[in-house]
């Protein structure tokens, strides 16, 4: 039979390497961008068959990013939300988190 101190080793270990799994899958998903804001808008969303109203900003890139191969000097619409639209003004630069899970970004810095 085991020792418990064996089977605490092998569990730890497991858990080590699960998180190590769950840290690289996350890195995927989301990334972190910084940039100006050129123009605000409305755009469409479509989940399915339905269809939705967004706010938009569309931001000039000013770094890479690694995750959604955007390049440096592209400028990207994205959805944002109702708050974070009324916050921000054409020519501020921001700092968004981009997420494949959400439908709209979360303004980290403005």
């Amino acid at each position: 039979m085991p020792d418990w101190r064996d089977v605490t080793v092998v569990l730890c270990a497991g858990l080590i390497v699960l998180g190590a799994v769950a840290l690289a899958a996350s890195a995927q998903s989301f990334s972190m961008v910084e940039g100006q804001i050129v123009e605000k808008g409305i755009g469409v969303i479509k989940f399915g068959d339905k269809r939705r109203l967004t706010n938009t900003i569309s931001v000039l890139i000013e770094g890479d990013d690694r995750v959604f191969q955007v390049k440096r000097g592209t400028v990207v619409k994205y959805p944002v939300s109702e708050r974070d639209v009324q916050d921000l003004e054409i020519g501020a630069r921001v700092e968004l988190l981009v997420s494949s899970y959400s439908s709209t970004v979360r303004i980290l810095e403005r």
